[in-house]
């Protein structure tokens, strides 16, 4: 027995800190609910549970992100609700203006309310936000650039310009991708034109009295009409019959645009009798036509209609003969249609674009130069979701533009000779753009609704995988902390009765 060194103490002391150690790791396990709670305890495990707890939360966050998009999409498919309310109001209105039971006044009643129906539409495409952002309006559509090559045949030079105003309303379609699409514009629309020669009346006289008839629009000349009341009647009729009237000094000018004649040398406003009458269809090309006629034959020579030159509307001709052949982006299916102004492009899988084209467009084209138009399809504009916890996981949300422009409903006027009719042929249109742009909403919708089943189910997941790897087995800790307790209290009192031993030795020297 020795008491320099109590090695039994030491023994007993050292098992006593083990188990010290393994109840306070345990007690440590127990209150936090981890298996491990410092880096030193499971540094492999550690770097797992964060990045898994990281993408957790990042899952998590996309689900609400989801729950967002799907909250702004149901307001933009409530809005497109509305609006079709509205275009079926409209059809419903030119149903009845189409039939000859209504008076003129009548029909004029009756376009009063689809003009409010069409500011109805506007304001729909400008006041709904979700957020403070605009949704109909383009804000959330993909972004169009379109440019121009003038190319000179004889030396091949080519000159670029911009053709945001003479290259108007671009729609593409989902199918066409990012990219250049090239459309050679050979020939310009028109409208049909009838130009009539200088009348020589200077007030309306019983035997001169009659009717003069624009595409069936009646102008009634009466006994003792002025000129300029003349003038004013015809120009009534023709608004009527799809026909702008004016005045032409007889200069060289041609009308290349029913939205700048005025700037052409044409004068609607006056009309004095020495200049010549000049009738422009409203509508391009095919879909324009002008017919004139006059009950009485005097009245008719008199007003200069004996003496008529008309120059017949013509469609807008492209092709898809490419220039730059570098930027062809169609395959061998594509084709072309125009029609009046409008230019349809499609090709296979759904492939379209389409544009309306201004008749000044080759205003400034030297005799002999092509106009290549080039319309760079971008998938800028759209509405990106992040719907995935990791980068570039979203869902593009093409909200297109809604309103009375890209319906083509502006010029919608049941007043108008067949304007019903073909008020009733445009809202079909309309309605099939909408009807089809809410089906894409609904698809958004659903997929949406996919996404976050998928990244709530993921989530659940993880969390029980995390769980597997960092949260503590209760009772089997609870296993471990009874032992360690009773193997520490055991310590304890063994390393009492070692330290008694010393005191033994003490007896043996008192002998």
């Amino acid at each position: 027995m020795k008491i320099n060194q109590n090695i039994s103490a030491v023994i007993v002391n050292d098992q006593l800190l083990r188990n010290e150690s393994t109840l306070s790791e345990s007690v440590k396990r127990l209150s936090s609910g981890f298996k491990f709670n410092n880096a030193k305890d499971n540094p492999s495990g550690v770097a797992i549970s964060y990045r898994m707890q990281a993408q957790i939360n990042a899952l998590n966050r996309a689900s609400a992100n989801a729950t967002d998009g799907t909250s702004m999409v149901e307001t933009i498919d409530s809005a497109m609700g509305e609006m079709t309310g509205v275009l079926q109001r409209m059809r419903e209105l030119c149903v009845q203006a189409a039939s000859d039971t209504n008076t003129q006044e009548d029909k004029s009643a009756i376009q009063a309310e689809i003009a409010e129906l069409k500011k109805e539409v506007n304001r729909i495409s400008t006041d709904t936000e979700f957020n403070g952002k605009t949704l109909l309006d383009g804000t959330l559509d993909r972004r169009n650039y379109v440019t121009s090559y003038d190319l000179d045949p004889d030396d091949g030079t080519l000159t670029t310009d911009s053709m945001f105003e003479q290259i108007l309303n671009v729609n593409i379609s989902d199918s066409v991708q990012s990219g250049l699409y090239n459309v050679i514009i050979e020939e310009a629309p028109t409208h049909a034109v009838t130009i009539v020669g200088p009348n020589a009346i200077d007030e309306i006289t019983p035997e001169l009295a009659g009717s003069v008839y624009i595409n069936g629009a009646v102008a009634d000349i009466k006994e003792g009409m002025t000129i300029e009341e003349v003038f004013d009647e015809i120009c009534r009729a023709g608004e009527i019959g799809n026909v702008n009237v004016l005045a032409w000094d007889g200069g060289d000018t041609e009308p290349l645009d029913k939205n700048n004649l005025h700037t052409q040398g044409y004068t609607p406003a006056t009309y004095t009798g020495s200049e010549q009458l000049v009738f422009v269809s409203e509508q391009y090309g095919s879909e324009g036509s002008i017919s004139i006629s006059c009950t009485n034959p005097e009245l008719a020579a008199l007003l200069g209609f004996d003496d008529i030159e008309t120059i017949e509307g013509k469609d807008v001709k492209a092709t898809l003969n490419d220039i730059n052949a570098n930027s062809e982006n169609y395959t061998g299916q594509a084709m072309i249609k125009t029609s009046g102004d409008k230019v349809t492009i499609t090709d296979k899988s759904g492939f379209e674009i389409s544009f309306d084209v201004r008749a000044d467009i080759a205003a400034n084209a030297e005799e002999g130069m092509q106009k290549e138009i080039t319309i760079e399809a971008t998938d800028i504009g759209t509405l990106q979701l992040q719907i995935g916890g990791n980068e570039n996981q979203e869902l593009a949300v093409r909200v297109p533009v809604l309103n009375t422009t890209s319906l083509y409903i502006d010029d919608l006027d049941a007043t108008k000779i067949d304007g019903a009719s073909r008020g009733i042929e445009q809202l079909d249109g309309a309605i099939g753009i909408v009807s089809a742009a809410r089906s894409k909403m609904g698809a958004y919708e659903n997929s949406l609704d996919f996404a976050k089943s998928s990244l709530d189910s993921t989530s659940e997941d993880m969390t029980t995988a995390i769980s597997r790897l960092g949260d503590v087995d209760m009772a089997a800790e609870m296993t471990t902390y009874t032992n360690a307790s009773v193997l520490t209290q055991a310590s304890i009192s063994v390393l009492a009765q070692a330290n008694d031993l010393p005191q033994q030795v003490l007896s043996l020297l008192q002998g």
